[in-house]
């Protein structure tokens, strides 16, 4: 389109494009002057009456003149019947261009904010609502003014009948949670998003980043925002009030936020600090800024104590738990990295250390050796087709401590066995090599350091275990630690034993803490940066707070500054690429830690994943099958490619993997317990036949928590309900933090109609589901399930807060769908469960999985309920 003349405006750059349209820089032929022309989307179908309410939003925005609005000259038509938007043209830049260079100055962002505010305080007094305040629709000339471009296209392409028309107004990180709910809303849904823009311009982080649009919308509906604790105290009131969940709890329009702004600013300029930087004090009422922080953090359905039950637990709540359990148990079973025994190849197992000297100091790095020394020899794997290192975490996770175990469950030929003690100032290590096949020992070193430099005796292990195994070692093959402060390492080692539960709580902290120390220790350590880095992520994950991305991803630059050969760190940066939904930048580290280490499986691993979350199967195939073909006796890239077809539902390709599994390790009870669980999915009876055979035999390989879990289910599926009370009982005898089991165990007491044990167990389970929740609030299921569980106890606000978050969620999730329509039935609306009944047929739910909940009986005989589903 460059270079066309389009009526008299003569077209001559592209300035950006985006989901409402392409911005053009033009020059006006007859006023001759520079303008921007925004054409709409092409596929926006623009009917008469539509085309009228546009001319009607572009009047009235036009018809705003204020210096911080950017100016409308005019709508007009091509020849070929195209709409376009003819504006004002800035020089200068958005804000989503500065905000991409990070932090802006708190001065700067105040009197942006401010800015903004003044020209919303115009709209608004006009009544006229932006609805898609964003980094992107404010220019920032090169005069420093703001612009707010875009006036009314939000409203206009969403109720033009389009293809691409969405029910609500906005773009989802800046979109109020009426918007998302699709709500009536009026301007205080841009104060919403000037207060989002506040706080990101201010911390650099956006107060409700999460890695994928499903969680970001639960968190805008029901999360407090994060990264506020860095913003000045005077403006968190601000910001607290213009991000209440409840639209009556904010400003209630913009210039009451911008009296609020310009008077912070005033405060700031009138004290600044002693080194230029502006420093706040808030007078606010204390109580004030505690009920604006409550409104900002906790929506109206929040979990809390549920009243006395108003009636006993119906069937139904069971009957769904236990569904959506038998949806999730199979990602239940852990996945476990094993070696298979393949004549004279070498497949090491590194077993626990012991602390011979029972020095309490040295407990934790007994711990830690177990790991690093793990990670040692994986370098020695790279090199080496013929060796394969089974990980710390599956060696722990599966409590295997001795040779025997390791060959029969995990395949391990060889095994690693020390110890280590202090000797006065410096430290001695024992390290015995072991045929786990005919249970001789092949070797063993004993080495001292009368400095206590363990990252010494460790490379030194490497070498000797190395020279034992008849591998020839370069000094590439060690991990690329160089030379470290011994106190330094020692720290390192605490902080691998802590990392090995970061998901207990405080264990992160302390092994965040011991590296700091190392680092602190030892600027150029290396390695203690890198792992500082995975801490880092692991702690993310479990609070999402952004503050530990911005953490991890300096921290493992910083680690490849001092030494760029760590395959591991590529990993990790993969890792968060990949949680912050940036797919592309994931496969481009993940590919850098295999140009370093081809053979690294985290690597494969993480870009199957990548591909899969892309939704390009075929690609995630290729990548799982990659990994297999580079260890082809490596039971563990089949159990992966099993869990990648079962996800695919290719129940048959799945069941095939995970029998190979068990020809590689005939003694693995994970390998059995996959298969069985499998097996299940086929609901026939000769599946099911097959599938108590392989549970059964995991469990007499090893009685272990998943086994026992989907044997439970299992019976509950074929009505075996007092079998599966008593397996599903052994599980919890295992683990009994785990809701969906709880919930199993719920279900068979109901069929069994046994109130006196029902009760305690719906108890169990209602108070893990809520636990579970609080870190777990973007699954689904885990919402649906709470809006049942609500509606039996007749608390209906929060029960219908609940299912609607489930729906946001998943839409066409058809188990979440079903416990939706039980939600409403339950709360005595027909009409609208069995509309929900109706749509869960429409996405994969069959009419016998519907009967099995007896709380939906009564709708399924409703002469109003037509099932158009599968039977």
């Amino acid at each position: 389109m460059l270079g066309q003349t389009i009526s008299h405006y003569k077209i001559t750059d592209k300035l950006g494009a985006g989901g409402m349209g392409v911005v053009y820089k033009a020059l006006d032929l007859k006023l001759e002057r520079v303008v921007a022309l925004k054409f709409l989307p092409n596929d926006l179908t623009v009917s008469d009456r539509d085309k009228q309410g546009l001319l009607r939003e572009a009047r009235a925005a036009s018809a705003l003149d204020h210096p911080n609005i950017g100016v409308i000259h005019g709508i007009e038509e091509s020849e070929d019947h195209q709409l376009f938007i003819v504006m004002g043209y800035y020089e200068g830049e958005t804000l989503a261009q500065k905000l991409s260079r990070g932090v802006i100055p708190v001065r700067e962002s105040l009197d942006l904010a401010i800015q903004i505010a003044r020209g919303l305080s115009s709209a608004h007094a006009r009544n006229i609502v932006h609805r898609d305040v964003k980094p992107s629709n404010i220019i920032i000339t090169n005069d420093q003014v703001a612009k707010i471009v875009d006036f009314g296209l939000a409203r206009v392409v969403a109720t033009a009948g389009s293809t691409q028309s969405i029910s609500s107004t906005g773009t989802l990180p800046y979109m109020a949670p009426e918007q998302i709910l699709g709500e009536a809303i009026d301007q205080r849904c841009d104060i919403w998003a000037l207060g989002v823009i506040l706080i990101q311009m201010i911390t650099g982080s956006h107060p409700f980043v999460r890695p994928n649009k499903g969680a970001m919308t639960y968190a805008i509906l029901n999360q407090p925002p994060v990264a506020l604790d860095v913003v000045p105290q005077a403006l968190q009131p601000v910001a607290y009030r213009a991000l209440s969940k409840k639209a009556e709890g904010r400003y209630p329009g913009a210039n009451e936020m911008l009296r609020d702004l310009e008077a912070s600013l005033a405060e700031i300029t009138s004290s600044p600090a002693p080194d230029g930087e502006p420093t706040l004090t808030s007078s606010i009422n204390a109580r004030a800024l505690k009920h604006y922080i409550e409104n900002a953090s906790t929506p109206s359905w929040a979990v809390d104590k549920p009243g006395k039950a108003r009636r006993l637990l119906l069937a139904s709540a069971g009957v769904v738990l236990a569904a959506i359990a038998a949806s999730f148990l199979p990602p239940l079973r852990e996945r476990l990295a094993g070696l298979a025994y393949a004549g004279g190849e070498r497949h090491i197992a590194v077993l626990p250390f012991a602390n011979s000297g029972n020095d309490p100091e040295y407990g934790p790095i007994a711990e830690g050796l177990m790991d690093s020394l793990t990670n040692e020899l994986s370098n020695l794997e790279a090199a080496q087709q013929s060796l394969w290192v089974v990980p710390a975490s599956v060696v722990r996770n599966r409590k295997v401590n001795d040779p025997t175990s390791a060959f029969r469950e995990l395949g391990a030929t060889v095994v690693v066995e020390g110890s280590v003690r202090r000797k006065g100032p410096g430290a001695h290590l024992t390290v015995v090599l072991i045929d786990s096949k005919r249970l001789r020992q092949i070797g063993s070193t004993e080495l001292e350091d009368p400095s206590g430099d363990l990252a010494a005796l460790e490379r030194q292990a490497v070498t000797d275990l190395a020279r034992l195994l008849k591998i020839k070692v370069t000094q590439a093959a060690h991990t690329p630690a160089g030379s470290v402060v011994p106190s330094a390492y020692e720290s390192y080692l605490k902080a691998l034993a802590y990392l090995q539960r970061y998901d207990k709580p405080g264990k992160a902290d302390l092994a965040i803490s011991a590296l700091n120390s190392a680092i602190e220790k030892d600027p150029r350590f290396a390695l203690g940066y890198a792992t500082l880095g995975e801490a880092y992520r692991l702690k993310f994950l479990m609070d999402h707070h952004p503050a530990w991305v911005d953490q991890a991803l300096a921290n493992c630059r910083r680690a490849l500054e001092i030494d760029d050969r760590f395959p591991a760190v590529r990993v990790t940066l993969g890792q968060l690429q990949l949680t912050l939904g940036k797919n592309d930048l994931a496969l481009q580290e993940f590919q850098k830690a295999l140009d370093i280490s081809p053979r690294d499986s985290g690597a494969l691993i993480g870009m199957a994943g990548v591909y899969e979350q892309m939704g390009h199967i075929p690609d995630a195939e290729a990548s799982f099958k990659r990994s297999i073909a580079l260890r082809p006796d490596y039971w563990e890239g089949y159990s992966a490619l099993g869990a990648f077809y079962a996800r695919q539902k290719r129940v048959q390709d799945a069941l095939a993997q995970y029998r190979r599994v068990i020809e590689l390790t005939p003694d693995n009870p994970e390998g059995y317990s996959d298969l069985g669980a499998e097996y299940m999915e086929l609901k026939d009876s000769e599946s099911y036949a097959a599938a108590e055979a392989a549970l059964q035999k995991s469990i007499q390989l090893a009685p272990n928590y998943q086994a026992y879990a989907n044997l439970g289910w299992l019976y509950l599926d074929q009505k075996r309900y007092a079998q599966a009370a008593a397996a599903t009982r052994q599980a919890l005898e295992l683990n009994d933090k785990d809701w969906r089991v709880w919930a199993n165990l719920l279900l068979a007491y109901t069929w069994l109609k046994d109130g006196e044990k029902m009760r305690p167990a719906r108890a169990k389970t209602l108070s893990l589901l809520e636990q579970y929740a609080v870190l777990n609030s973007q699954e689904a299921p885990v919402q649906s399930m709470l809006s049942m569980f609500y509606a039996e106890d007749q608390l209906r606000e929060k029960a219908l807060a609940h299912a609607n978050a489930a729906f946001v969620l998943a839409p066409k999730n058809p188990w979440v769908l079903a416990d939706i329509a039980e939600t409403y039935d339950d709360l005595g609306d027909r009409k609208r469960a069995i509309q929900y009944a109706r749509d869960s047929l429409k996405n994969g739910y069959t009419l016998t999985d519907l009967q099995q909940r007896p709380a939906l009986l009564g709708l399924l005989a409703d002469p109003s309920f037509r099932p158009r589903g599968k039977q």
